[in-house]
């Protein structure tokens, strides 16, 4: 039952729908901690951003460095073009040197012999990557052409060399700019790289640093919860103990032969019945705690007189007066007081009130009940004559599990008042305390619940 009890907990402190209108009061559930666990999880939009931005620079990556790859394809063939029209044309170069005329040059077969060995140890008798032809063959009868001579093969071998001279140096042209292309791709490949091993550090450390304080928030909420459920078993056993102990003790003197045929019986009975009453409203605000399992609490919202809820709540709360020996003084108006709501939880609420005041109020005291009109509220005032409580302290007694240090002596589960404020609230009023009398030296406590009026048609 403690998880349930826990979510309800959580709608008293957070759960702040109307009171009015509809046919029932539909009090919203809170986010399951497995949900709000995984809302809290996802990253905020500023970490989505930055892992777009780590995600986009790695795409950005892989494109220049699809890019560099075939800048560096390129710059490869062009480099090797670049080389070969320079051998073809040193190649052509000496073949030019080869023709000079007797006696320094060689006869012209043998300078195309020697042409042609070169021309085929640099490309092996493929084809020409820098377009000139293809093999060999092609070449010689293109400077054989018209004659063999020694002047016109030297003439066609002028403009090999000149057709050679410009591609060589066109390709090494074209290299350089390859080169620096890759370089610069490179280059920016590299900080590309560098941000994108910064971003995605930077990133990463964000997200430790943020799923490690999720994971102590969620630990010391799990010890707060721990600690809750311990404290709401003991109070509660406490609680539940007290009464029992007091019909135990009350059965036992009803039991001695000597107080059978005297008033000692009736009075024992009497106590019997006072207590057993209140241990049933204990354990039916723990079912009311209970019916909350689905995650939803329906409230009744019906136009019902609130001086029923009040006769009803003071009738309940009668039998455990007279068991502590304590008068209560109801006073409520004339007139009908309208209001729209659950009567089974109003009455909850005041009588979880009534039985704290009586409580802490001494025997032969008194607890007072009083109904009236405020502006737009129903108001109830329970004033005990207690020790009053510490001014310091008025604001938390509605807390969850909190109790006063003369509380504790008490005896109390802690979640009275808290489910006092939480139906006010619910039915679109509120609930404080104040202290009676001087504030140093009180002379009781008078607890206030408001409770919207019915609007008229």
């Amino acid at each position: 039952m403690q998880p349930t009890i826990i979510g309800l907990l959580a709608r008293m402190e957070s759960g702040r729908s109307g009171a009015t209108g509809g046919k029932q009061l539909m009090v919203k559930s809170a986010q399951s901690p497995p949900v709000r666990f995984r809302t809290e999880l996802a990253p905020p939009h500023v970490s989505w951003l930055a892992i777009v931005l780590v995600y986009a620079l790695a795409a950005a990556v892989l494109f220049l460095l699809f890019r560099f790859l075939i800048g560096f394809n390129q710059f490869g063939q062009v480099h090797d073009q670049a080389v070969l029209a320079g051998q073809n044309r040193s190649a052509a170069q000496r073949l030019i040197e080869d023709l000079a005329d007797p006696p320094s040059g060689l006869p012209v077969e043998r300078a195309l012999a020697r042409f042609a060995e070169d021309f085929v140890a640099q490309d092996g008798g493929r084809q020409d990557p820098t377009g000139t032809g293809a093999a060999v063959e092609p070449v010689l009868a293109e400077l054989q052409e018209g004659g063999a001579s020694r002047a016109r093969v030297r003439e066609r071998a002028q403009r090999l060399l000149s057709t050679w001279e410009s591609r060589a140096q066109a390709a090494e042209r074209r290299a350089a700019e390859l080169r620096l292309g890759v370089a610069l791709k490179a280059t920016l490949m590299g900080f590309v790289v560098a941000a994108t091993a910064i971003g995605g550090a930077l990133l990463f450390l964000r997200r430790s640093r943020q799923l490690y304080g999720l994971l102590a928030r969620r630990t010391a909420e799990l010890e707060e919860v721990d600690a809750s459920r311990r404290l709401f078993f003991a109070n509660a056993s406490h609680e539940l103990r007290t009464p029992v102990t007091a019909m135990m003790g009350e059965a036992e003197v009803a039991l001695t032969g000597d107080h059978r045929d005297d008033g000692t019986m009736e009075q024992a009975l009497r106590h019997i019945v006072a207590q057993a009453r209140f241990l049933g409203h204990r354990i039916d605000e723990m079912i009311g705690l209970a019916q909350t399992s689905d995650g939803k609490l329906q409230l009744d919202a019906v136009p019902l007189d609130y001086r029923d809820v009040v006769a009803e709540a003071v009738a309940d709360a009668r039998s455990f007066a007279r068991s502590v020996e304590v008068d209560m003084d109801v006073t409520v108006p004339d007139q009908p007081v309208t209001v729209r709501g659950d009567a089974l939880w109003l009455k909850r609420a005041l009588l979880a009130v009534i039985e704290n005041a009586l409580k802490f109020s001494p025997m032969q005291g008194k607890v007072t009940v009083e109904l009236s009109q405020k502006d737009e509220f129903a108001r109830v005032r329970i004033t005990d004559q207690g020790p009053g409580v510490v001014p310091d302290e008025l604001p938390l007694i509605f807390e969850a599990y909190y109790q006063t240090d003369t509380g504790k002596d008490r005896g109390g589960s802690g979640l009275g008042l808290s489910m006092t404020r939480w139906v006010a609230e619910e039915h679109g009023g509120r609930a404080f305390a104040r202290n009676v009398g001087h504030p140093s030296r009180p002379e009781g406590c008078t607890v206030t619940i408001d409770i919207a009026l019915e609007r008229s048609a």
